[in-house]
C-alpha cells in the first residue's frame, strides 16, 4: 500500500487481469486504480482492445491526445497510460491527498485534465468537470474490485 491505495494484483477472474497486473508490476503502480479507469472508460467491453471510440480514444485505457504505436496490444496501452498520465497526475494529487480522496483526483484528472480537476477540486468537488462523476465512479469500482466483485 502506498499513499492508501492498494497496490497487490487483480484476481485474474477481472477483465484484462493479466496486461494490467503485468503493466502495473513493471511501473510500481496500483492494478485495482487502473482497472476501475479502464471499467469506466469501456463499461466492460469485450473488444475494448481494439476499439477506437467516437471521440478519437484508443484501446483498453481509450488514450486520446497520445498512444503508443502499438495501441491494440493492451499491456502497452496500460503501460502508457500509467507512464504518461497516471503517475503524474498519484504524484500531484499526493501531496494533499491520500486513499479514497487521492483514487477520485487521479481518475478526475485521467478524465478531465489537470487543470478541470484542480478546479473542480478547489470548488469542493473534483468531479465538477468530468464526465457523469468519473472519479467517484473510478472509485465505486475499485471499491467492487476490492470486495472481490466482478464489474
Amino acid at each position: 500500500m502506498r499513499n492508501g491505495i492498494v497496490g497487490t494484483p487483480l484476481d485474474l477472474a477481472a477483465r484484462f487481469a493479466q496486461p494490467i497486473n503485468a503493466a502495473c508490476a513493471a511501473a510500481n503502480w496500483f492494478p485495482y486504480v487502473v482497472a476501475a479507469i479502464q471499467h469506466n472508460e469501456t463499461n466492460g467491453l469485450a473488444n475494448a482492445a481494439t476499439v477506437i471510440s467516437d471521440d478519437g480514444g484508443h484501446g483498453v485505457m481509450q488514450l486520446t491526445s497520445s498512444y503508443p504505436p502499438n495501441w491494440a496490444e493492451p499491456y502497452a496501452n496500460v503501460l502508457y497510460a500509467i507512464d504518461n498520465f497516471l503517475q503524474s497526475a498519484e504524484t500531484y494529487w499526493a501531496r494533499e491527498l491520500q486513499g479514497n480522496d487521492l483514487i477520485r483526483a487521479i481518475a478526475a484528472e485521467y478524465n478531465a485534465g489537470r487543470s478541470q480537476a484542480i478546479a473542480g477540486h478547489e470548488a469542493g468537488n473534483v468531479d465538477l468537470y468530468t464526465t457523469n462523476d468519473y472519479g467517484q465512479r473510478a472509485l465505486g469500482t475499485y471499491l467492487k474490485l476490492l470486495a472481490g466483485e466482478v464489474v
